[in-house]
Parts: C-alpha cells; sequence; structure tokens
C-alpha cells in the first residue's frame, strides 16, 4: 500500500476509487487515447506498463494487479508486462471487470500477436485478498475491451471481431480512415458462454454504459 497525505482543506472522497494508470503514447492516431481505433495492441498503440488500483478514503492506495501477481514493477516491459484500461464496477460494488493485455517483444526484432481480454477482479478490500480471473467464453482470438455489467449480469463489451467470426475477414476497417475498428456492442453470459452480437457498428461503436432505466447508452462512429 501507498499512503498519501492529502491537503486539509480538500474535499474528502467517502468511497473508494478504482482507476488505472497507463504509459503515455505521443501519437494520437488509433492509439490507446485516441477517440476511434483505440483497441490495438502494437507498441506504437499501447506501451506496456501501468497497472489497476484502487483508493481508498483515508488516502492508502493499492495496486491490485500487482498484488494479484501481473505486471513488471520497474524495468523493462517484456514477456510478462501488462497494459490495463476501462475497470467497471458491479451493482453490488464487491467486483469489478476490466480489459488487461499481457505480453511485449522480449527482443529486438521479435513479433507476436497480442490481444485484449476482459478480466474479472474481487478483493477490493483493503485487507482482503486481491483474486483475478479471465473471463471464459469472450472471443480469444480478438481484443475485447469497454466491460460493463448488464442489469442481468451478462457481460456487454466491444470486440473487433468480424460479426460472423469469419477470420478471413479480420480485422474490420472503419468507414473513415480504413484503419482497424471495433465492430459492436457483443453480450456474454459468463454462466454458460452464451455470445450475442446486440450492435452490428461497421465504424465502432464506443463507451458503452448502463443509465439509471437500465437502458445501454453507447456511441458510435457514422
Amino acid at each position: 500500500d501507498e499512503t498519501f497525505v492529502a491537503d486539509p482543506d480538500t474535499p474528502q472522497a467517502t468511497n473508494p476509487i478504482l482507476f488505472v494508470t497507463q504509459v503515455p503514447i505521443p501519437g494520437d492516431f488509433t492509439s490507446i487515447a485516441s477517440v476511434f481505433g483505440n483497441h490495438r495492441t502494437d507498441m506504437d498503440s499501447v506501451g506496456r506498463g501501468g497497472d489497476l488500483w484502487i483508493r481508498y478514503p483515508n488516502g492508502n492506495r493499492k495496486n491490485l494487479t500487482a498484488a494479484a501477481g501481473y505486471g513488471v514493477a520497474s524495468g523493462f516491459q517484456g514477456a510478462t508486462s501488462i497494459a490495463v484500461r476501462e475497470p467497471s464496477v458491479h451493482w453490488d460494488g464487491q467486483k469489478a471487470l476490466f480489459s488487461m493485455v499481457i505480453g511485449a517483444p522480449s527482443a529486438r526484432y521479435q513479433t507476436a500477436d497480442y490481444v485484449w481480454q476482459i478480466y474479472e477482479i474481487s478483493g477490493l478490500g483493503k485487507d482482503e485478498r486481491v483474486s483475478i480471473n479471465r473471463i471464459s467464453g469472450q472471443p480469444a482470438a480478438y481484443n475485447n475491451i469497454s466491460p460493463i455489467y448488464g442489469t442481468d449480469d451478462r457481460i456487454l463489451f466491444t470486440s473487433d471481431r468480424p460479426r460472423g467470426g469469419e477470420a478471413h475477414l479480420y480485422p474490420q476497417l472503419d468507414e473513415y480512415e480504413s484503419m482497424p475498428t471495433v465492430t459492436g456492442i457483443w453480450s456474454l453470459d459468463p454462466g454458460n458462454s452464451e455470445l450475442k452480437l446486440l450492435t452490428h457498428t461497421v465504424s465502432g461503436a464506443f463507451s458503452p454504459t448502463i443509465d439509471s432505466y437500465g437502458r445501454l447508452i453507447f456511441t458510435r462512429w457514422d
């Protein structure tokens, strides 16, 4: 844990805050912080390093991914390095979803394929043991990002899996820049691995969330 001494005049949070740290990427075209095409995993698009953290109301912070044995604390970010993104807390506050990519080249001229996958974390309490598990049933060969819990505990997310799963049609390209894009919003039942495509969006759907009436809200590139 790390201890942070706050300014006494600064309003204090009353609930824990889940957040990620990321390596800055100078370019802003189909990289991790871009408006679209931000699901790519090459080294130019998302640097390895950074973690999933939680900040408790008293100012203490815990590196959750490190506590569960993921990532490289410092130095060269090679085969076991990670990048994380978009944590989303369950309705009961006891667990959360997030996307993580694991691995990077460990030598010059080395190439490999890496994908964002969805993980679930539990043990968020200060003195609880952290547990991180990959969600089964998700498309294993594709990038799955922006996960959230549905009102029925299905997992909603975006993915760059082609609509019908045809590998020869991968990657799908957007209509504006002809760059790789996610294909829409998908729904997964983690209990029986039932996968559904809720909305096929040929130039990408982004940032799904559930409003107070249980409706799915998202943005898309038309």
